[in-house]
């Protein structure tokens, strides 16, 4: 494997004008940027917790972060709907409506994800007790 010393990479970039030092100071700083919102993004997925809302009225909140094996939610709507919650994440398992809008929304595993179904007049929310920045 070739090795060539950093010096004389950065000697070549700036000599043949492809890069300057500010050029180096900009890329330094969204980096810098990047790896802040990476660390506090890491942070905020073990805060996580679904809410599941028939009619307005909460029946269930779960801990996402705990769950590890899968759980099942059948609930008493019309059409009849099945919730499923399994490794960090929940979703409609099945749902007896026509469109199966809900079902297709797929797993809800971030901060602010939501799922409705209109039909069974059934929410399924991921929330959190901080305010991140991919929500807000």
């Amino acid at each position: 494997m070739l090795k060539l010393p950093t010096a004389a990479i950065r000697w070549w970039l700036m000599k043949n004008k492809l890069i300057r030092k500010g050029d180096i100071a900009v890329i330094l700083a969204i980096l810098s940027v990047a790896a802040v919102l990476w660390f506090f993004q890491s942070r905020q997925a073990d805060k996580l917790e679904a809410v599941i809302s028939v009619n307005g009225e909460t029946v269930e909140t779960i801990d996402l972060a705990s769950v590890k094996e899968k759980i099942t939610f059948e609930l008493d709507t019309e059409p009849k709907v099945v919730i499923a919650a399994e490794n960090g994440a929940i979703y409609f398992e099945s749902a007896d409506c026509d469109d199966k809008l809900c079902v297709n929304c797929g797993k809800l595993s971030r901060k602010g994800d939501t799922a409705v179904c209109l039909p069974a007049k059934t929410v399924v929310t991921v929330s959190g007790s901080d305010i991140d920045i991919l929500t807000y």
